[in-house]
């Protein structure tokens, strides 16, 4: 990691450095297609990581103006932390302990600052705009339809795991 909190070489591979991978021994959380689409996407995203991340917070704050008080005013190390995260799921997606893990501390801080399930569907709705917005034509419906499936995995193990607000 570079001093700023950012990686020095793509988010994907520090995390499958240290995870062992195994589809076999671990439920997924999307159809193999789908975790192909979002690993080579995520890829290509990550040059434009700051973009998409700032791009997400404005349309997020769009659309649910009541979660800004839970953030800094300073945000710069909140886009890092959101690509972060992203990285992380997207590293695990082969391995569901793993993901639920990282899933389950996510909410149990969310949890605290006092987030509700209507911030999450409108997180839900900035992200994949967000991507929409920064892919242009290449966001194809199956793009699309496997960050859904990604984010709505995400949001159903929060929602359990993290005594989110509903």
């Amino acid at each position: 990691m570079r001093a700023d909190g950012s990686f020095a070489r793509k988010p994907c591979s520090y995390v499958l450095d240290f995870v062992s991978v195994s589809s076999s021994a671990s439920q997924q959380v999307m159809t193999p297609e789908q975790t192909n689409l979002i690993r080579r996407s995520f890829d290509e995203m990550w040059p434009i990581r700051r973009n998409l991340a700032a791009e997400f917070y404005e349309r997020f704050f769009e659309a649910c103006p009541d979660a800004r008080r839970l953030f800094p005013s300073d945000m710069g190390k909140q886009h890092l932390k959101l690509m972060d995260t992203i990285a992380a799921l997207v590293g695990t997606l082969d391995n569901r302990a793993l993901f639920q893990s990282i899933i389950s501390h996510t909410a149990r801080q969310h949890a605290r600052f006092g987030v509700t399930s209507s911030q999450l569907n409108a997180f839900g709705d900035a992200l994949t705009s967000s991507l929409e917005q920064q892919f242009g034509s290449a966001f194809t419906p199956e793009l699309k339809q496997a960050w859904i499936a990604l984010y709505e995995a995400v949001k159903t193990d929060m929602l359990s795991a993290g005594k989110i607000q509903t």
